[in-house]
């Protein structure tokens, strides 16, 4: 379903993530490069995003302006960013705040969920910490 025929605000939406990873995986750009993406919802500054990767797919450096979330629904992910390695299981969740991630590589079949909940400057660590 493309995003031209389906809603991405409202007050209330609701995913069959099961239906959608299948979705995705049955998609050209998949089956082409390993990996496709479908954002859910966005409303504001507010972005729900479905990512799959194909075993040892990779994405490159992906820099991201605000603090985000990572959310492995299946698979397991491998990847760099603030100078860590970090891996990823089916259940897990990362946060991290702005800066870049590399080599992000899915060790399996994988799908993940990234929320992002803010652009550019809306991120302040120092009134974060002085909360």
């Amino acid at each position: 379903m493309s995003s031209i025929n389906r809603p991405l605000a409202g007050p209330v939406l609701a995913f069959d993530l099961h239906e959608q990873i299948a979705a995705l995986r049955a998609e050209e750009p998949y089956r082409r490069s390993g990996r496709a993406g479908r954002t859910l919802a966005k409303s504001g500054r507010f972005r729900l995003t479905l990512t799959v990767m194909s075993k040892d797919s990779e994405i490159g450096v992906h820099h991201a302006d605000s603090p985000m979330t990572l959310q492995v629904l299946e698979g397991s992910l491998r990847f760099r960013a603030g100078g860590q390695e970090y891996t990823l299981d089916r259940g897990q969740v990362l946060f991290f705040g702005p800066g870049e991630a590399h080599d992000i590589r899915a060790g399996e079949e994988s799908a993940l969920l990234i929320t992002i909940s803010a652009v550019g400057d809306d991120y302040r660590p120092e009134e974060t910490a002085n909360a």
